[in-house]
């Protein structure tokens, strides 16, 4: 019984990052669209050497020859790492009680990830509980109006943003205390 309930979770961390791979992997017009113009080149020597600099080194980013710095995760939770990695838990479509019960649930999980830094992505609106938890906490709301839902667009942005980012969907949070060790294991393998 024990072992099925492992696959099924391994196979549902799997889904996830499959679907984030997804959603990274979309061409996203409507980004492009607001993109910002290479600035013309800036009169000076000095100016121009910093230019030609960083129009080369965006240019090797963009062919992928070269990684772009990673991003920094600065949260008073990680004790002695500045260089903290985000740990990813997915949360979208929960309610309310099963997010708090799985939130506890990685808590215990987070003291035993030294150099993490949990990254909640929700569309529950239940703050006071989150500042509580100290995390970084990623909403994405339900809005209505004209043009494509912005819901689709910022999980797209997201899934960009935390691309090679270790993902666990919310319900792991209610298994870790029997899992602690497993778990461990998946977030090791999966950055």
């Amino acid at each position: 019984m024990e072992l099925g309930l492992d696959m099924s979770l391994e196979r549902d961390i799997q889904r996830l990052r499959q679907y984030l791979d997804d959603l990274s992997g979309c061409a996203d017009d409507e980004l492009r669209k607001y993109e910002l113009l290479w600035p013309p080149m800036p009169p000076g020597l000095y100016w121009q050497i910093r230019w030609s600099v960083g129009w080369t080194l965006r240019c090797l980013e963009w062919m992928r020859l070269k990684e772009p710095d990673p991003w920094l995760v600065r949260l008073k939770q990680v004790a002695g790492s500045a260089r903290a990695k985000p740990l990813l838990i997915w949360a979208v479509g929960t309610d309310r009680a099963t997010l708090r019960e799985a939130c506890g649930g990685f808590s215990t999980l987070h003291d035993s990830l030294p150099g993490f830094a949990p990254v909640l992505v929700t569309d529950v609106a239940d703050f006071a509980f989150f500042s509580r938890l100290g995390w970084l906490v990623e909403y994405l709301p339900r809005l209505a109006g004209e043009g494509g839902p912005y819901e689709e667009g910022k999980a797209r942005f997201l899934a960009r943003l935390y691309r090679n980012a270790p993902a666990l969907p919310i319900h792991a949070g209610l298994e870790v205390e029997s899992r602690t060790e497993k778990m461990r294991e998946w977030v090791a393998r999966s950055h």
